[in-house]
């Protein structure tokens, strides 16, 4: 999450030129000259400014070249008046840029420097000049047939020392080849609101029959339930569904093809069933739930919710380590010993975990096999081997270590088990759970990350919190899975859940899963398809898990500050007392704990789901003296906050160190690493988080207690 301050700039203009109306099917040469074409307008940028907000720009020979100087770059101008046409108004230019940009951003009309924006496609690296287009009439519609020329602001991403060339800018209609993308878009958008109905009918259906149980026993899946209407499970059987179907679905022939036999007792009101499921039987692979479907004619149709195994823990495994307001931190490499993290006081920690690549099903050079569920699989050992180091450097100290779990989305290098519809406007992806080979291969590596980490092996440490890819309200950037209902990426992303629950919890009866939510709890202006209310997205984890079978699943929560840039959370204003708030921030952490403690948040026996804080920091400049004494400050409440909250098993403050890319953001408890300090410098901070939980706490918090009470507005 990122909130750019505004730089007041001047305004870039753009001039529009020799329009003719006519033939709405002209693409436009688009040669730079003044266009004579009909229907086209050529964009003369004689007028750009010099006053634009970390941007450089330079003109030569109808090129005019940015060069970005900051994390926020962006420039403004006046779009002149369209004219009412048949056809939608396209923006189409050539654009040259080797590094290609991410996260380009459109605002228009009044308020044009205000927080949300429009995202526009990104530009892939293009080493040639390459057109790049897209629609003026869904972006500034109040410009068409107007009379007044409306703002408009673009923001170029979010790196410095980017160079993009641009040329042959013109205004034109959109082509048939265009519109064909558009009506087939049109299309998928009304066949995912068909499953997103699908969805929300199959969740809040009456159903005439209820599992109660799904367990293993002797080689034997045992299934048990209730029934409230005999006569509408008269001949039922029951199926298995598979991990890449979507419950709410009819059920495939595939799934339909295999059926098990359904006794009713005497009273009509219970019903049982037996599955022989020895070791390496496909009934017993993550993924997997069952239904009961009757058949009247030739239709086959559900008759239940569908209900995956119940995970019996092993016996004899070791426990994990107690927690309760442990102090944890993100981003720990080999590069620290467990020396310096026992002397911090660090009981928990979070590491990145990439799941692509991590299995292979053809032969690679020096990769060692493994056998999954009967299948063989080459392992990616050079890579786990570099993981080993992190993730043992934390189990040395003796902190539990959280996993998190990603998917990163590159156009290059395009990971086989990312989500089909999944764009590099995201920084990860969700996994494809569309198809069986793409389960297969994710399970795989899963299977692989599960076994490794469990506990078993001293040489490679131990994970028990698994957090299931990052801020998934945010998805658009940080689990990308393309523009999606709320009900079609929840039901998608709870089947991940459970695919990383089954595979973890059956090796480590420690492992907890847990969904990873960002600050944003309450929120109302989500992106439409693209982000979601935190508080919405666990009200549907809660049901949908009741619904197929609890698990033991926790939240792992980012409650950054209202702004990022300010570490003075006890000042955030967009917070309240109550479950309608719109942000949770520590200020007021206390009403997620509150929301857990909830019956109906509960697990099904009654306890508590433990809460991670996983991602979290406080912005300080190692020049301003100001604000490293914030820092340190917000760093002393944080844990009085804590404190206060049980269910909070951890907050993993992020980050040890500031990093160069992280926007202009300086988070860590040291500085900037350099030759003369690798690990930076010493804030206040790192002195601060070294005393929390100690006797020198009391002590610091009689010496910084005066900046939170003297700074509150």
């Amino acid at each position: 999450m990122m909130f750019r301050p505004f730089v007041s700039t001047s305004l870039l203009l753009l001039c529009l030129t020799n329009f003719a109306s006519g033939d709405a099917n002209d693409g436009g040469r688009g040669d730079g000259a003044t266009s004579t074409t009909r229907g086209i307008y050529r964009l003369d940028w004689s007028r750009v400014g010099d006053h634009v907000n970390q941007l450089r720009i330079s003109q030569q020979d109808g090129v005019v070249t940015f060069l970005t100087q900051g994390s926020d770059p962006f420039f403004r101008f006046q779009l002149p008046p369209l004219e009412a046409a048949e056809r939608d108004w396209m923006l189409e230019l050539e654009y040259f840029c080797p590094d290609g940009i991410r996260g380009i951003q459109w605002r228009s009309g009044a308020g044009i420097h205000r927080p949300d924006a429009t995202a526009l496609p990104n530009l892939p690296s293009a080493e040639g000049w390459t057109k790049y287009a897209f629609s003026l009439s869904e972006l500034a519609p109040e410009a068409i047939g107007s009379a007044v020329e409306i703002p408009v602001r673009i923001d170029l991403g979010t790196r410095p020392n980017i160079q993009l060339q641009v040329r042959r800018v013109i205004v034109r209609p959109i082509n048939d080849a265009e519109l064909k993308r558009r009506r087939d878009a049109a299309e998928r958008r009304m066949k995912k609101t068909a499953l997103a109905e699908r969805i929300n009918d199959y969740r809040t259906r009456r159903w005439p029959a209820e599992f109660e149980s799904v367990t293993l026993d002797a080689a034997q899946l045992h299934v048990a339930g209730m029934v409230s209407d005999p006569e509408s499970i008269d001949g039922a059987f029951l199926i298995a569904r598979h991990a890449q179907s979507v419950s709410a679905d009819p059920p495939t022939d595939t799934e339909l093809a295999r059926r098990w036999p359904v006794s009713i007792d005497p009273s009509g009101q219970r019903f049982r069933a037996v599955i022989p499921s020895p070791h390496g039987s496909p009934w017993l692979d993550a993924g997997v739930r069952f239904q009961l479907v009757g058949q009247r004619g030739a239709v086959a149709t559900p008759v239940s919710a569908a209900r995956y195994r119940d995970l019996v823990h092993r016996e004899n495994a070791p426990a994990s380590n107690s927690l309760a307001a442990a102090k944890g931190l993100t981003c720990i490499t080999s590069r620290f010993t467990p020396d310096q993290l026992r002397e911090l006081g660090i009981g928990h920690a979070s590491v990145n975990i990439l799941v692509s690549g991590l299995v292979s099903e053809t032969e690679r050079p020096g990769w060692p096999t493994i056998d999954v569920n009967g299948r063989t699989w080459w392992l990616n050992e050079p890579r786990l081997r570099q993981q080993d180091r992190d993730i043992q450097t934390i189990s040395d100290a003796g902190a539990v270590v959280a996993g998190i779990l990603l998917i990163p989305t590159s156009s290059h290098s395009r990971s086989p088990i990312a989500h089909p519809e999944s764009t590099d406007a995201g920084t990860y992806a969700m996994p494809n759970l569309t198809e069986p080979e793409s389960v297969a291969r994710y399970s795989a590596a899963l299977h692989v990350l599960a076994q490794r980490y469990s506990g078993t092996d001293q040489q490679h440490g131990r994970v028990d919190h698994w957090i299931v890819h990052n801020e998934v309200d945010y998805g658009w950037q940080w689990t990308n899975m393309g523009q999606q209902p709320i009900e079609v990426f929840m039901d998608h992303y709870i089947r991940s859940m459970r695919l990383v629950d089954a595979a973890t919890r059956s090796l480590n009866p420690n492992a907890h899963v847990f969904i990873s939510l960002t600050h944003r709890w309450n929120t109302t202006d989500n992106q439409h398809w693209k982000t979601y209310a935190p508080k919405v997205m666990l009200q549907r984890l809660i049901h949908d898990s009741r619904l197929e079978g609890d698990f033991p699943w926790g939240v792992a929560y980012h409650p950054y500050p209202q702004s990022l840039w300010k570490a003075d959370f006890w000042n955030d204003t967009q917070v309240s007392d109550d479950f309608d708030t719109r942000l949770i921030t520590i200020k007021n952490l206390h009403v997620l704990d509150r929301f857990m403690h909830l019956d109906s948040s509960r697990t099904v026996d009654g306890r508590v789901r433990a809460v991670i804080c996983s991602e979290q920091g406080f912005h300080a400049d190692e020049q301003d003296e100001d604000q490293l004494r914030t820092q340190a400050a917000a760093l002393l409440l944080t844990w009085q906050k804590l404190r206060q909250c049980p269910s909070i098993l951890a907050f993993d403050y992020h980050r040890p160190s500031d990093h160069p890319n992280e926007g202009g953001l300086r988070l860590g408890l040291r500085g900037l690493p350099s030759e003369t300090h690798p690990l930076g410098r010493k804030k206040p901070a790192w002195d601060v988080f070294s005393a929390i939980g100690t006797e020198r706490e009391a002590e610091l918090i009689g010496e910084y207690q005066s900046v939170w009470e003297g700074q509150q507005e």
